[in-house]
């Protein structure tokens, strides 16, 4: 192994360990800090030996994936290490003793067995949705549109279906499957308009958002990351709104400034207005839809009524805190006009000459 190599592991372990005892404080458990392996010929994502209180993961594991993942791996293993605690370790190795620690670790579902192959959410393997979403996606392409009119009215109608999609679920009680996804902008810190899409996924889309940070193991870095959480259907429609809206502000600006030879110091006073403006005219279609419908509950409430994700999201993240963060200045004329052309902005397919369908293509099959 080359000294670099060998610095790279040795960081991964006090990575793993720093990791660990967060997770004992976020959970509430008191466990002893074991000693951190990482195994290069380990065919198992990770192991747990009682009798050398050592916790073994795989290289290939930190390689290969990202660092929610390795997490997930982490507190699979510290769940064997709270079932010996416990006095329980003569029990089956995922037995009811294993579930309920899992319970009180907080690992994802798909995490919980004996393990093969690594699960992740919303991945190709995984079995296609259709109903709600197909018709979502078949709105967003009719969103296309050169017609203006034809284009806002395909955009209010995939609108409507979400929301009564999410209404109805509710209302019936219908079991969700709920999960989480994690968006990388890839910087140490969220900009303003990176927060403001955050925001209008939370307030319009029907999925909570987290701003965290997450290890990156092959630089050795720790990078912000915006971590929505909610049912499998709402995920897959807010990250295509997510990169749609993210790809269209670099459009929107590109010919903005070819128009008007605005400075790019002025860069973000337009994304905020185009972001805000777009914002504006979704919180007015919303009170229309209320009105004609008879139905007052704001899209960001459906969420806080939902029990199953209430759960969810009490189980993943069960310390969060709130934080404000003051508004940035912005150049006035620019932020308007970007405003302008953000209460004009339908959401679509397509980006300019590129299109991202995110995990909603994924969903629903492709072709």
């Amino acid at each position: 192994m080359s000294e670099q190599e060998s610095l790279l592991m040795e960081g991964w372990r006090r990575q793993l360990a720093q990791e660990y005892r967060h997770l004992c404080w976020l959970y509430r458990v008191q466990l002893t800090t074991p000693l951190f392996e990482i195994s290069e010929g380990q065919g198992r994502a990770g192991s747990w030996s009682s009798g050398l209180d050592t916790l073994s993961l795989a290289s290939w594991l930190i390689r290969e994936h990202s660092w929610d993942v390795v997490l997930e791996v982490l507190k699979h293993e510290m769940s064997h290490q709270y079932v010996a605690h416990m006095g329980r370790g003569d029990e089956l190795p995922h037995g009811p003793a294993f579930q309920e620690a899992c319970d009180r670790l907080g690992v994802h579902p798909e995490f919980r067995s004996a393990q093969g192959a690594i699960p992740r959410l919303l991945s190709k393997e995984e079995q296609r949705s259709g109903g709600m979403l197909a018709r979502v996606e078949k709105l967003f392409a009719l969103a296309q549109s050169a017609n203006v009119h034809e284009a806002s009215l395909a955009m209010e109608k995939a609108n409507a279906i979400l929301r009564r999609y999410n209404l109805e679920r509710l209302d019936r009680q219908t079991p969700s499957e709920y999960d989480y996804l994690i968006i990388k902008p890839g910087g140490k810190r969220i900009v303003a308009h990176q927060r403001l899409i955050a925001a209008i996924l939370k307030d319009f889309f029907y999925v909570n958002v987290v701003i965290a940070r997450q290890y990156e193991a092959l630089s050795g870095e720790t990078l912000r990351v915006i971590e929505l959480t909610g049912a499998k259907e709402n995920l897959a429609v807010a990250e295509h709104v997510y990169h749609f809206l993210r790809h269209r502000l670099e459009y929107l600006w590109r010919e903005y400034r070819k128009s008007t030879g605005a400075l790019g110091k002025e860069k973000n006073s337009y994304w905020l207005g185009v972001l805000n403006g777009f914002r504006e005219k979704l919180a007015g279609q919303e009170r229309q839809v209320m009105h004609t419908s008879g139905n007052d509950t704001a899209s960001s409430l459906i969420c806080a009524a939902d029990p199953g994700l209430i759960r969810y999201y009490r189980g993943r993240y069960p310390r969060l805190r709130t934080v404000q963060h003051a508004g940035p200045r912005v150049h006035g004329d620019i932020y308007q006009a970007g405003q302008r052309e953000g209460k004009q902005l339908v959401i679509h397919k397509g980006v300019g000459a590129e299109a991202h369908t995110g995990n909603l293509g994924l969903l629903l099959g492709e072709g």
